[in-house]
């Protein structure tokens, strides 16, 4: 399917005032939430450098026209930057954001991004011996919050009804390109809909944008 024919039509005015019919690309639908999380409409694909919406639904559905399905599953409005950027292209992204603050520092934007640190994080996990479950959360603290804690420390907490819980503590300091990287990768694990389902998602939309 052609994602653009299915768009509906505007009146609009040409240069010479005449009515003309043209194509509303501000036109949206989205999926439902509850769909995004049914595990049996969609699998979890990791992006590799390289990798483009077209490439990729060449890969799952043999038709390159079904990128917008790639696009429309991970409600990415903007690939140039919705999609990870590969290492080449985050390297001159980061030259070309930190360019100026690096000169100013007489430094390059590697040396600047990778020595500045961006923030003060405190990861701590959890062990539950009752569900068997580990759980990891980050927390932002400040610079005197961080030089206070140290970098690793492991307490066991028991309970009254024997369950232990362990909690491990860590903290770093994240640089700039450390969480520069952080936000690309962030982008990498997408949503790719089940092909067996793809016919019914275009008809679906088909009938959105006409309605």
């Amino acid at each position: 399917m052609y994602y653009f024919r299915t768009l509906p039509l505007i009146a609009v005015k040409d240069p010479y005032g005449n009515n003309t019919a043209a194509v509303n690309l501000m036109a949206r639908a989205s999926i439902v939430q509850s769909l995004l999380n049914n595990p049996a409409l969609f699998y979890q694909y990791d992006i590799q450098d390289g990798d483009t919406p077209e490439i990729i639904a060449d890969k799952y559905y043999g038709d390159v026209y079904r990128y917008w399905l790639v696009l429309f599953a991970n409600q990415i409005l903007d690939p140039q930057w919705q999609w990870p950027l590969t290492y080449e292209q985050f390297e001159v992204y980061i030259n070309d954001k930190y360019a100026s603050v690096a000169a100013n520092n007489s430094m390059t934007s590697l040396e600047y991004t990778s020595t500045t640190i961006y923030e003060y994080r405190e990861t701590i996990i959890t062990y539950d011996t009752a569900s068997q479950t580990t759980t990891s959360n980050n927390y932002v603290i400040d610079l005197a919050t961080y030089e206070v804690t140290p970098p690793y420390s492991t307490e066991t907490v028991t309970f009254d009804d024997g369950s232990v819980a362990t909690y491990t503590t860590t903290t770093q300091a994240v640089t700039i390109y450390q969480w520069e990287t952080e936000q690309n990768d962030a982008r990498r694990t997408i949503n790719i809909i089940n092909s067996a389902y793809v016919g019914d998602f275009e008809q679906q939309f088909k009938s959105l944008m006409s309605s």
